[in-house]
């Protein structure tokens, strides 16, 4: 049975780290022993034309729904070993991520976050603003996570106004390099390679470096 990626969001975050893990997972040693990766990316969005200063999308695929514009882009790495699956529809029951090995959250919604925190081991939850991000995941102590999983309206990484005037704040790019990062090392934990290990949970910013680690589970507070 192929190991099956679960992506939600098409985002800022999303839409890059889709691009940037596809063509690295897509043949070698790593796929031919997991038998196979599906990688299913839901979002139910249409690309704007406000989207394309710092999401992977390209001024034709404005109109076009995110996930099947990052699946036609993404063809070419396709094999009987490199599924990918766009899912025009936004993560909000247990039923839509199914049976997924890896789930990461890209999209600001407090929803998706807890389906995913409660319905599959293994999962990742990146947020950013700015030129900062947060990586939580699986291994982070659950009180921590839920103090940080509140209901709040979803915002934009980009602060406001950024957009209008030109000044992107590039979080989104290191959230998802943490997480093109995390998704591949835990694959390879999956497929038995000793001595790997994902990224840790942490919150950084470009400017200013790593602000902090999370606490994990087991760990105890000093």
């Amino acid at each position: 049975m192929p190991v099956t990626v679960t992506i939600v969001g098409a985002g800022g975050i999303g839409s890059h780290l889709v691009g940037a893990l596809v063509p690295a997972i897509h043949r070698g040693e790593l796929v031919e022993r997991l038998g196979g990766i599906v990688l299913r990316i839901h979002d139910s969005d249409l690309v704007s034309k406000q989207n394309l200063a710092h999401q992977r999308f390209l001024p034709s695929e404005v109109g076009r729904h995110k996930t099947m514009a990052l699946r036609s882009s993404l063809l070419q790495f396709e094999s009987d070993l490199m599924k990918v699956e766009a899912i025009t529809e936004d993560v909000r029951r247990a039923s839509d991520i199914g049976d997924s090995d890896l789930v990461v959250v890209a999209v600001d919604s407090s929803l998706a976050r807890r389906v995913a925190h409660e319905h599959t081991s293994r999962w990742l939850d990146l947020r950013c603003s700015g030129d900062g991000y947060i990586a939580i995941d699986h291994r982070v102590s659950r009180g921590q996570v839920d103090s940080l999983t509140t209901d709040q309206p979803p915002m934009s990484c980009q602060l406001e106004g950024s957009i209008e005037v030109g000044n992107i704040q590039f979080g989104f790019m290191a959230a998802a390099a943490h997480g093109a990062q995390w998704v591949l090392q835990s694959l390879r934990e999956v497929s038995g390679d000793p001595g790997t290990m994902p990224p840790l949970p942490q919150s950084a910013s470009i400017s200013f470096g790593t602000l902090g680690r999370l606490e994990l589970l087991g760990e105890v507070e000093v």
